[in-house]
């Protein structure tokens, strides 16, 4: 006891808690940690649209999804998504969880193709991002390309909630080629092998290599505090 006891035993003890206590969960500003929801009410959590790309296979050289939100019965992520569709846009307000958001459409890609996301950002602080999930195996384990209002791109692969940098994000002056505090912002990714063209209101930002083609269900991711109206999500497989 008297060991216990002693001063330098004791600084030390607490010298330790706080530095447990200083560890959090990074945010986009660094990559992310920690679990992400679709939002799905507690009582309904199996019902979490779970289809794979193959149950939902293309027609060759044909739309699998053009959604615009003109029909406010439109599902384009299954009918266990609850966000509300109105005046042409889903409302998408994450603004008060620290969590991001991540909404599977009920399409897919088996071969080469297109994802393309129209936001309209309501709420957003600068260093949270929008974007399209690519490759999803399910909300924990796919390829997000994103974007922030600070005309910043980042990628990254969340592997069972584990997230790891692919590129982008780097400096700040050095990563912004976009203009700054944009209202809105059209991702676009098309799949052409092992390679996607990722486009930010038309303008070309990076070629990404991936080790295997980016295959599966796509959709897409909300930052925490954000608050966004998603006005069209587009998937159509190359001819």
């Amino acid at each position: 006891m008297k060991f216990l006891s002693h001063p330098g035993v004791i600084a030390l003890f607490l010298a330790s808690l706080l530095a447990i206590s200083g560890c959090g969960e990074t945010r986009t500003s660094g990559f992310f940690a920690g679990l992400s929801t679709t939002r799905t009410a507690t009582s309904d959590t199996s019902a979490i649209y779970t289809a794979t790309a193959f149950s939902t296979s293309p027609v060759v050289e044909d739309t699998l999804m053009n959604c615009t939100f003109d029909n406010i019965l439109a599902e384009p992520f299954g009918s266990s998504c609850y966000y509300e569709v109105y005046n042409g846009s889903m409302h998408i307000d994450n603004s008060i969880l620290p969590e991001p958001v991540i909404l599977l459409s009920t399409a897919g890609l088996i071969d080469d193709g297109l994802v393309e996301a129209q936001f309209d950002l309501v709420d957003a602080p600068s260093h949270c991002v929008v974007g399209l999930v690519i490759g999803a195996e399910s909300t924990r384990s796919f390829l997000l390309l994103g974007v922030n209002s600070r005309g910043q791109y980042t990628i990254q692969r969340s592997i069972n909630g584990l997230w790891l940098p692919v590129m982008g994000q780097d400096a700040f002056e050095s990563s912004r080629l976009l203009s700054y505090n944009q209202p809105g912002v059209e991702v676009s990714a098309l799949i052409h092998g092992n390679y996607i063209d990722l486009r930010v209101n038309g303008q070309l930002v990076q070629v990404v290599r991936t080790t295997l083609p980016p295959l599966g269900q796509v959709g897409i991711f909300v930052d925490g505090y954000v608050n966004t109206n998603l006005d069209r999500i587009t998937v159509v497989p190359s001819e």
